[in-house]
């Protein structure tokens, strides 16, 4: 595949076989595969676990060295996520059906895969409803949870021991101003038409399939426009689209209502990505896309890793591209970075908002810290963002974001 590696190239086809039984990998195309790449890559774009079960049945082909390291990481993964399948319960407990929520990406990408555990969880993210966010704050606070961060603009993060809760009021990756208020007008119904999902450690409510599709939209055009994309968020997507894409809502709701905020042409390239990368039905309304782009998508993918975790000042550089919040008007990489700096301000000084007067000062001392840890080295130096931002953001300005 152009512009990949042949470990990056492997590494989709053990993807794709976890998630498609149909899929099988001939031996020949591991001749010459440096493992330790691989395992590396895996890591770095969360996907290790999955890929690992996919390569057992080459156990004999992989070094000797290799193998069990990778085996012992992936039980880590496993043991982490059976945290995180506890932490989950516990919050359902405690929301005990009076108030309404729905398991965001986590357990309610998970079900869409033939095995959950083998997908890597994070944190547990759950959608409230907007009065209820003070009541539910107090509740788990007296359960010896612990308010943590700075204020967000869409959620409150929450922690007890290695437990991370993000109890979200607004869906990650809407945009303020109109645009933003037609998008949430479209998903008030999520949490009141949640489905009921089953697992082995409890049940959850999960969004249906109509507002989850839009949900992990609005969430990988956030991280692809900031720090970065990881192929979990592209695995995820892939195995949402693999199920429904037969589906009457696509055509009837979903689809039309993307034309209309400017998210449909994103969605035909990474569906059509997604065909490409995992071996599944490429949906008729991203056919015509050019695959010279999803190569393109693909090698930006591995370029950066989940959250950009690959390279710092990559990772960075979306604060020169990235257009949150700003209702989809475009602007230049200063201007983002101003803006950034102005979101960091009034969300996680809490006196700005009491005490408007200190803005400027505030401001001001951001900014100069802000230019004095990059000239000493402990921030990314701005010349490296600023050539890694145009880069990626020549990509990003062919999905027509918003547009």
């Amino acid at each position: 595949m152009k512009g990949l590696t042949k470990e990056q190239e492997l590494l989709l086809n053990l993807i794709a076989k976890g998630i498609n039984e149909n899929v099988t990998i001939n031996k020949d195309v591991l001749d010459g595969i440096d493992w330790k790449k691989l395992v590396r890559e895996s890591r770095v774009q969360s996907v290790m676990y999955l890929a690992f079960e996919s390569a057992k049945e080459f156990k004999t082909l992989i070094p000797s060295d290799v193998y069990p390291v990778w085996e012992n990481a992936s039980m880590l993964v496993l043991k982490s996520n059976l945290s995180v399948f506890n932490d989950q319960a516990e919050l359902i407990s405690l929301l005990n059906g009076k108030y309404p929520y729905i398991i965001l990406k986590g357990q309610s990408a998970g079900a869409y895969y033939k095995n959950p555990e083998l997908r890597a969880y994070g944190d547990v993210d759950f959608l409230v409803d907007k009065e209820n966010v003070l009541e539910i704050e107090k509740l788990l606070i007296s359960s010896g949870y612990e308010k943590v961060g700075p204020e967000h603009d869409n959620h409150v993060v929450l922690k007890k021991g290695t437990a991370n809760l993000e109890m979200h009021f607004r869906v990650a990756g809407i945009p303020f101003g109109k645009l933003g208020e037609k998008i949430e007008e479209f998903l008030k119904p999520a949490i009141k038409t949640s489905v009921k999902m089953h697992c082995e450690l409890g049940d959850f409510n999960a969004p249906n399939d109509l507002y989850h599709g839009l949900i992990l939209l609005l969430h990988m055009q956030h991280h692809m426009l900031g720090e970065g994309l990881g192929l979990r968020h592209l695995c995820d997507f892939a195995l949402y689209l693999n199920k429904t894409q037969g589906e009457p809502f696509w055509a009837e709701t979903l689809l039309p209502f993307l034309k209309d905020i400017g998210l449909y042409h994103y969605t035909a390239v990474i569906a059509k990505t997604c065909s490409l990368a995992f071996q599944i039905p490429c949906p008729e309304f991203a056919l015509d896309v050019e695959s010279e782009l999803c190569y393109e998508i693909l090698e930006d993918i591995f370029n950066g890793g989940t959250f950009g975790v690959k390279d710092v000042s990559r990772q960075k550089s979306g604060m020169l591209i990235s257009e949150h919040g700003k209702g989809g008007t475009k602007h230049g990489a200063l201007y983002n970075l101003a803006h950034g700096l102005h979101v960091a301000v009034i969300t996680q000084n809490k006196i700005v908002k009491k005490i408007w007067i200190l803005y400027p000062f505030i401001y001001c001392y951001r900014a100069i810290r802000f230019l004095f840890l990059t000239m000493i080295g402990k921030k990314p130096k701005l010349s490296k963002m600023s050539a890694q931002a145009k880069e990626r953001k020549s990509i990003y300005e062919k999905l027509k974001v918003f547009e």
